[in-house]
């Protein structure tokens, strides 16, 4: 007879121990879509995942019931044994324990509200990982009722080493799912970006909760059910922090950036499998940064805002410097006299009295520990960008004038520039209150006491950027406006913010902000051609915002009509929206 129905969690559980073939993105849906909905800000897009959270879990459902019927046989008079999936049978009791202190373990069956998972802090490496031990073991057992071979035994999932059926006892490795953020070409040194990533990461909830963990059923006749037990594997962090000074980088548009620093203080600790010994004492310092490594640029984690917030102005200005080059044409001859550079400056102070994330003593919970905790920055950017090749691959005659000025006998018949000034500043102040201790795990109530505590972010950032362009081809010459792409101001923008807002059940959730306005190019032809006077005369009639123009001198009239504009050019669309929190 088919058991319970089972909810997200339990079909998840049953799923990934079940050996029933499964529908395309069933399991992937089940893993993924709880946390998405739990992130998801837009009541439409988390109505949506919920819809398809539900849609697998039906499909789970049908699934375990047609494995029960196929079990027991009901189409051929019924069930050789008594038992029920997710229930002991042959199998009466099995354990998961951290294999580095057992008296930190869970117990299948789950007593009545008791504990299903089992936390671990990672260091030891593996694989390029932190990584941690469990032992799963079976405490009691009978034989199979129905003399099935290899059972009863536990089915382990997602184990970093091996995931084959258990018949007494092993240990397995688990690794944990976050992975640090790329450290090579960053405006912060590498043991910061660990010291900060980790602090955010501490006093975010959604850490804690299972991301594809690893899990292990009681393999019975009745196959594994969707009563197992889970390890949630996390980094091992214990460390302290005092650090102040300034940082910098210098982003080019055709070498590798510098990366500069002052700094006065320490970092000692331990990260995940990493080991923190940073001390500065005040001593300027200056390199050229590392090329970004392919897996470095494509790698994904969990994001924190201390964090995100000045890559996301590193980013930008990555971005600005990239365009700076045409991908489909060649470039066009400039001076190396240029400059063409963007400078980043960050005056930073990092302050952790303590902070520290370890195993619970006879628990299979996470004890958190933080005190003296504090972030800021205080941003400037300053520079200049050529963007000529950019510029002349959008404007119509410019394939015709990078012909040009690509052979020096025809470059005195055509000229061509085209630059953004950037200048800005921010900044940024992250806090937390102190914590003697929280237990972190299977209690109901730590994710409310975790969201209680004191915590403070505010970040600003504006860059503003002033765009100058002109090109001549014979007697043509062009002149150009430059606007925002909502043509509001002759400059451009950038906008970064972060903040932390309440919702109106008292929970905490983390908010950035990033809008660039775009670049909009309009182009003003002014013609020289012949004339039969000989004065030297000059004119001018106001159209709004704009004039029709003319000049005579030794017999050439110069005109222009700056009514409407010859060309329109988007060199850089918009992102974001001015108020687009997300």
């Amino acid at each position: 007879m088919a058991g319970p129905t089972m909810n997200a969690e339990e079909a998840l559980l049953w799923a990934l121990g079940s050996d029933m073939p499964q529908p395309p993105l069933m399991l992937n849906t089940l893993t993924m879509n709880p946390p998405m909905i739990a992130a998801e800000t837009s009541p439409g897009h988390r109505r949506m995942l919920q819809e398809q959270l539900d849609r697998a879990v039906e499909q789970a459902n049908a699934l375990r019931a047609r494995e029960e019927a196929e079990v027991f046989d009901l189409a051929n008079g019924g069930a050789a044994c008594d038992c029920a999936p997710g229930e002991p049978c042959c199998l009466k009791e099995f354990v998961i324990e951290d294999a580095g202190d057992a008296s930190r373990k869970v117990t299948w069956p789950v007593p009545e509200n008791g504990p299903r998972t089992l936390f671990l802090t990672c260091k030891d490496p593996y694989g390029g990982q932190p990584s941690a031990k469990a032992r799963l073991k079976i405490t009691s057992k009978e034989d199979c009722k129905q003399g099935k071979a290899g059972v009863p035994s536990l089915r382990p999932s997602n184990f970093a080493d091996d995931n084959s059926d258990i018949p007494d006892s092993d240990e397995r490795i688990v690794t944990t799912p976050f992975q640090m953020p790329a450290l090579s070409g960053k405006i912060l040194p590498p043991e910061v970006i660990t010291a900060v990533y980790i602090l955010g990461l501490a006093i975010q909830s959604s850490t804690y909760r299972a991301q594809r963990s690893p899990a292990a059923g009681a393999n019975q006749c009745v196959g594994t059910g969707f009563g197992g037990l889970t390890v949630c594997p996390l980094p091992h962090a214990k460390l302290e922090a005092e650090l102040e000074g300034s940082v910098g980088i210098t982003i080019f548009s055709s070498r590798l950036p510098t990366l500069s620093a002052k700094l006065t203080g320490k970092i000692t600790g331990e990260v995940g499998n990493q080991t923190l010994e940073f001390e500065k004492s005040g001593e300027a310092e200056e390199k050229q940064a590392p090329a970004t490594r392919a897996q470095e640029r494509q790698q994904q984690g969990e994001s924190t805002p201390l964090i995100s917030f000045i890559e996301d102005i590193q980013d930008a200005m990555n971005g600005l410097a990239g365009e700076s080059g045409s991908p489909d044409a060649l470039r066009a001859p400039q001076s190396d006299a240029f400059g063409s550079s963007i400078g980043i400056e960050l005056k930073l102070g990092l302050k952790i009295g303590t902070l520290e994330l370890k195993g619970k003593e006879a628990s299979p919970d996470l004890s958190l520990a933080l005190s003296g905790c504090e972030v800021t920055y205080g941003l400037s950017v300053t520079g200049k960008m050529d963007l000529l090749d950019l510029f002349l691959s959008r404007f119509p005659r410019g394939p015709e004038i990078r012909r040009r000025l690509a052979n020096p006998g025809n470059a005195v018949s055509a000229s061509a520039q085209c630059a953004i000034e950037v200048g800005g500043a921010g900044d940024l102040s992250y806090g937390i209150g102190d914590i003697a201790s929280l237990t972190i795990g299977n209690a109901d109530d730590w994710e409310a006491r975790l969201e209680e505590i004191e915590h403070t972010f505010t970040a600003k950032a504006r860059i503003t950027g002033k765009v100058f362009a002109d090109a001549r081809l014979e007697a043509e010459t062009w002149f150009f406006k430059a606007e925002a792409a909502a043509g509001a101001s002759v400059s451009t923008g950038w906008h970064f913010g972060g903040r932390v807002v309440r919702s109106q059940g008292g929970g905490r959730k983390t908010e950035k902000l990033y809008h660039f306005e775009g670049v909009v190019l309009r182009a003003y032809a002014t013609v020289s051609v012949s004339a039969a006077a000989s004065k030297s005369d000059s004119s001018s009639d106001v159209f709004g915002d704009y004039a029709s123009t003319s000049s005579v001198s030794g017999g050439v009239t110069a005109k222009s009509n700056l009514a409407e504009p010859d060309y329109t050019l988007e060199i850089m669309s918009p992102e974001g929206e001015k108020d687009g929190w997300i």
